[in-house]
């Protein structure tokens, strides 16, 4: 059985292998993949990167919920999200979202967002969880700003990608602030 969160409007679900195509419309998008700090510009970095994903669903000692986003509704898929446990430092996860155009911008992001710290802090018991994103990413460091994350530093021009040399904006939380913020 997949694995599923649900939030009010999505399913997070572990992908299938018929999730190529939707990985595809993704990474073939230049809008989409502009500060995306996964390189998938060909068919076997797709099909590798759909693979990994299939692959850490199965494992016992699950440490990876690569997940798609689908519209409750009518199961459309919106996009990509993950929260990753640090391999080196347990308690502490990684979340990210890679959402198509037609679904930006409608609150998706704060959905997702909010049901990974859910998931991180409650169920995982995780101790931090953060998110990073380009620093030319506005609306990825507002997304995280909304939900709660501190800015914690910027690594700047550590990497190329693509077009740019990328800065990278980090922002965290602790279980305490989650704790704090809670009703």
């Amino acid at each position: 059985m997949a694995f599923r969160l649900k939030t009010e409007r999505l399913i997070l679900e572990d992908l299938s292998e018929g999730d190529l195509d939707n990985i595809r419309r993704i990474a073939y998008n230049r809008d989409v993949m502009r500060y995306v700090l996964v390189w998938l510009e060909n068919e076997d970095q797709i099909a590798g990167f759909l693979q990994r994903g299939i692959d850490g669903a199965k494992r016992i000692d699950r440490t990876s919920y690569v997940l798609a986003a689908r519209v409750a509704k009518n199961g459309e898929f919106a996009g990509l999200t993950f929260l990753e446990i640090d391999p080196e430092q347990k308690s502490t996860g990684e979340v990210g979202i890679v959402l198509l155009p037609e679904y930006q911008a409608y609150g998706y992001g704060r959905e997702i967002l909010r049901k990974y710290l859910e998931f991180g802090f409650r169920t995982l018991s995780l101790h931090r969880v953060y998110g990073k994103c380009d620093e030319l990413n506005y609306t990825s460091a507002r997304l995280m700003e909304q939900c709660g994350l501190t800015y914690e530093g910027t690594i700047r021009e550590h990497v190329w990608l693509r077009d740019h040399w990328r800065s990278t904006r980090y922002y965290g939380m602790l279980a305490g602030e989650y704790d704090a913020i809670q009703p």
